[in-house]
């Protein structure tokens, strides 16, 4: 345990000393700085100005005996600067680490779509989110076989998490508690997922870089793209519409034919890529932009949102958060299937505008 916190005060001491502005900082450094200009700087001086000049110049002879006159008094106050700048220094590490100790993190790891357990999500944040760190899994296949479970048994197991959740938060304060999300789950899953944990307070999303093969924080620049409206017109006068929105990989005609006869408006992201969601802030974004067509489609008179969904993880979550369970319309998140006829064979029906519990729909042939 020693070792554990002679390790922790040591790179805590170093990120401090590099990157934190601090007035300990302040005083270490000033104390330090004064003292090497006086007892080393001023003899040095005198000795490049020997050389250039052959003799130390009147003026300056003067003020090195005025140095020399009060060196004791200002070795001693920078002495207590640089005292007082370690202890307070001390003071906020301790303060930080006892507030560390109260930290709670509780790290929601969603698993459906791949075979092995892969990195955990607890394990690759354990260098940049501070605190006790809470695994818990969201596992949505079956223990013997590893394919993803029935939808109605899934939906059990994201409402059972979402408990867990809440528990954890009833006997902490919330001030001590922070929540991360990363998944690999179907888009119906994820979707609710967001729906549920909306009113959760803050959230850090992580999402797997399928090519890296690691967890990434959505850190990246938003690059300002946005997304192509399209079939709005089309949705006037109607009960109920499709939303194809493609992220990622585009949404093909022939696929919603399988599955759909109602009007379709599309959401495309210029620029489409399965690479270009690591950014919270466009996420944020787009996800507001999802909300104004959704508006709108409302105030159309749509009742019921058929919405069709590729995009990475956790683009789906953070679009599921934001969604308004009380003023939109209904809307039921669909499950892809390649080369299926229903290409879309089932939806969640999210527990929004009226719907108490989320349900299992299924597509007609």
């Amino acid at each position: 345990m020693f070792k554990r916190l002679f390790e922790n005060f040591v790179l805590k001491a170093t990120d401090w000393w590099f990157r934190v502005k601090s007035p300990e900082r302040l005083l270490i450094n000033t104390g330090f700085g004064v003292i090497v200009a006086i007892f080393a700087g001023t003899p040095l001086v005198a000795v490049v100005l020997r050389m250039a000049f052959g003799a130390v110049p009147p003026e300056y002879q003067s003020f090195m005996r005025t140095v020399d006159a009060i060196q004791y008094w200002i070795l001693a106050i920078c002495t207590l600067a640089i005292v007082v700048g370690i202890g307070v220094a001390i003071k906020r590490f301790f303060r930080d680490a006892e507030r560390e100790s109260q930290q709670r993190v509780l790290v929601v790891e969603g698993r459906g779509l791949r075979d092995d357990d892969g990195s955990p999500l607890v394990d690759a944040i354990s260098g940049e989110v501070p605190g006790q760190r809470i695994p818990i899994f969201l596992d949505l296949r079956r223990k013997t076989d590893g394919e993803p479970v029935e939808p109605e048994r899934a939906l059990d197991e994201i409402a059972a998490t979402h408990r867990s959740l809440l528990q954890y938060k009833q006997v902490h304060s919330r001030r001590d508690l922070l929540t991360v999300y990363g998944g690999l789950t179907s888009v119906p899953y994820t979707f609710l997922t967001g729906v549920l944990f909306d009113d959760e307070g803050s959230i850090r999303t992580y999402d797997w870089d399928r090519v890296q093969e690691v967890w990434r924080p959505l850190d990246g620049p938003d690059d300002q793209l946005a997304f192509d409206v399209d079939g709005l017109d089309t949705a006037r006068k109607q009960k109920e519409v499709v939303l194809a929105l493609g992220f990622s990989y585009p949404i093909v005609n022939a696929d919603l034919a399988t599955t759909f006869s109602h009007s379709v408006v599309r959401l495309t992201l210029q620029g489409m890529s399965s690479d270009a969601h690591w950014s919270e802030q466009k996420q944020r974004r787009l996800a507001q932009e999802f909300l104004e067509v959704v508006k709108k489609l409302s105030e159309q008179g749509i009742q019921r949102i058929h919405l069709v969904f590729a995009a990475p993880n956790s683009v789906v979550f953070n679009f599921g958060r934001r969604y308004d369970k009380r003023n939109l319309p209904e809307i039921v998140v669909y499950q892809y299937k390649k080369g299926a006829s229903p290409a879309y064979p089932w939806g969640v029906l999210m527990p929004v505008s009226g719907v108490t519990r989320p349900s299992v729909i299924y597509s007609r042939a």
